[in-house]
């Protein structure tokens, strides 16, 4: 350890501590190298981003100043750093003497004349981008300690941790604004054929009319489909206490529900964000009118241990074989839909860390269980 003042518990605390700050990415990771550098004693620690196929390597955190040999921002050939011997190998880079380690000729240490060098991988996504280094252009005394690389990877781990929620959260803003772009760009033409199709049904009266206008409305459920679908990934907003009855009614009439009908056995209050779980009931309702008939007959109610619901039908059923993928996306069994439904009710339910399972009901038809609800 470089530093005796800075125990490995006085490291570790300080480094909670920073990662625990509501600050920029940029000011934790150099905070987080500083905590890095003063333990492993060395000159500079930085965080690199890096592209094997273009040679690519930049310093996107540094400890170093701005007049400093690694400065934010640096941008050096990949092939003329020893990070390039960091990503490819299986277990971290330690040099605590280059020249005397046999790495005299290594063109790192010939660029640059770095004879201590401490290197570990930052994979985001399954793939190596970047690394976490630290470097002095003098030797140390004595070789990294596994305690010492122990404490690298951690930093190394956790500023991993940081990227990849910001990539996360970006993926899904992005998702977020396609889908509405998407939806906007889909729904105002539909809006226009729908209110042509009504202005000549006003006039006249015709089956293809009437054909037409079902579809419309068919691609207007589509395409709110899809938009969920897009937005389901993200966390839930905030909860309230939910009236399982008065969801349930609110739900149904939303939906065309032609001659079938809806039971709630008995009420459940329980805490949910409510527009998320609007979306599980309604889409659990249109599967049981649309593969169970027009005159289907629909019952909720709570579950007999009380930390959850059920929805049940007296349809065909789902086959045995059949229930563990009928929340994937894309499985369907009719041939009018995309197989979104189902897997919009899984998503609902996964976001609130809540469990579902599917199985028969009293009269063979689908019954749905939500357990895991958090009742007052």
């Amino acid at each position: 350890m470089g530093d005796d003042a800075l125990s490995a518990m006085e490291a570790r605390e300080r480094l909670y501590e920073v990662m625990d700050r509501d600050v920029p990415f940029e000011e934790k990771a150099t905070l987080a190298l500083s905590i890095g550098e003063a333990y492993l004693g060395v000159e500079n620690g930085h965080l690199t981003r890096i592209d094997v196929e273009s040679d690519y390597w930049k310093a996107i955190a540094s400890t170093d100043s701005v007049d400093g040999r690694f400065p934010v921002g640096l941008q050096l050939d990949l092939q003329n750093t020893y990070c390039r011997r960091t990503i490819d190998g299986e277990s971290p880079v330690r040099l605590y003497d280059a020249p005397n380690q046999g790495w005299d000729d290594d063109p790192a240490f010939e660029r640059h004349g770095l004879h201590c060098y401490h290197g570990s991988t930052i994979t985001i996504d399954d793939g190596v981008c970047g690394t976490l280094c630290f470097v002095s252009t003098e030797p140390r005394p004595e070789p990294f300690a596994d305690e010492e690389t122990l404490f690298a990877e951690l930093i190394a781990r956790l500023l991993e941790t940081e990227l990849q929620a910001e990539r996360t959260e970006a993926k899904i803003d992005r998702l977020d604004q396609f889908a509405s772009v998407v939806s906007h760009d889909l729904r105002s033409p539909l809006n226009v054929a729908q209110g042509r199709v009504d202005l000549e049904r006003s006039t006249r009266d015709s089956d293809h009319l009437g054909i037409a206008a079902r579809s419309l409305d068919r691609m207007e459920d589509l395409i709110a489909d899809v938009l969920t679908v897009a937005r389901q990934g993200q966390e839930i907003g905030d909860t309230e206490l939910v009236s399982l009855d008065a969801i349930v009614t609110e739900c149904w009439d939303a939906v065309q529900t032609d001659g079938a009908n809806v039971t709630v056995t008995d009420d459940l209050w329980f805490k949910a964000d409510r527009g998320r779980v609007r979306h599980l009931f309604e889409n659990l309702f249109r599967n049981g009118v649309e593969h169970a008939g027009p005159d289907v007959s629909i019952r909720v109610g709570p579950l007999d241990n009380g930390d959850g619901f059920y929805v049940e039908d007296d349809g065909p059923g789902i086959p045995a074989a059949d229930r563990e993928q009928v929340f994937e996306s894309g499985y369907t069994t009719g041939t009018d839909g995309l197989g979104l439904g189902l897997s919009i009710v899984g998503g609902v339910v996964d976001a609130h860390g809540w469990t579902i399972a599917v199985g028969a009901g009293a009269d063979g038809g689908a019954r749905f269980e939500v357990s895991g609800v958090v009742v007052p």
